[in-house]
């Protein structure tokens, strides 16, 4: 058992016990890694969402998870070497999901973002670029649809970064992983589209 988990244990056990301190130190603890997993599920279904939303279900996950003198936290074992963040994570989505067939699709507030193109530099040409080739609105189309070829990982690294406006840093955070892998991933994400417009718009991906 890691250090971290033996700690998020003893932190569970003396929420349980009673202890109010502990229990306000829990929500600090596991409410980043809340939002991350709703805000994760709701970007992997292609679901419209606004800050209220988010705000809502997080909310909804703690009263869940203290309700009936917290029975739902009672129920962690730990079995199989499971720590105590990746069952509050399992239980998020599952109470997101909840959430989602409850309220329904249209339940979920707020429009749909795309990722402006002239709004990420990295594909911007030096010279001619696709904004001479191409209206605004279809730009957005063909990255939106570029977007979409994505695996869900680096889909929602552009939506926390560039949709989102978080910082790198705090992606990486969200996401649990280094900054330096966070930079690997935006590299690579943003040269698959590079490639996807340019396949679309007849150019050279080198010519972005």
């Amino acid at each position: 058992m890691n250090p971290s988990d033996k700690n998020d244990r003893q932190l569970l056990s003396q929420s349980l016990s009673g202890n109010r301190r502990a229990s306000e130190e829990f929500v600090q603890r596991f409410s980043g890694l809340i939002y991350w997993a709703v805000r994760n599920i709701l970007i992997l279904r292609h679901l419209r969402f606004t800050s209220d939303d988010l705000d809502d279900i997080h909310n909804t996950v703690f009263l869940k998870l203290f309700e009936n003198q917290s029975k739902k936290l009672r129920q962690y074992k730990g079995d199989k070497g499971c720590t105590v963040a990746t069952w509050i994570r399992t239980v998020t989505v599952r109470i997101t999901l909840n959430y989602i067939r409850k309220k329904g699709f249209d339940g979920i507030g707020g429009r749909e973002k795309v990722i402006p193109l002239e709004d990420m530099s990295d594909l911007k040409e030096h010279r001619a670029g696709p904004e001479e080739l191409l209206e605004k609105s279809e730009q957005h189309r063909l990255l939106h649809e570029g977007t979409q070829t994505l695996p869900p990982r680096e889909r929602l690294f552009l939506k926390l970064h560039f949709d989102q406006g978080l910082p790198i840093p705090k992606v990486a955070e969200m996401m649990e992983i280094t900054p330096q892998n966070a930079y690997t991933i935006k590299h690579r994400a943003i040269q698959k589209l590079k490639t996807y417009v340019a396949a679309v718009t007849g150019q050279t991906s080198g010519s972005f």
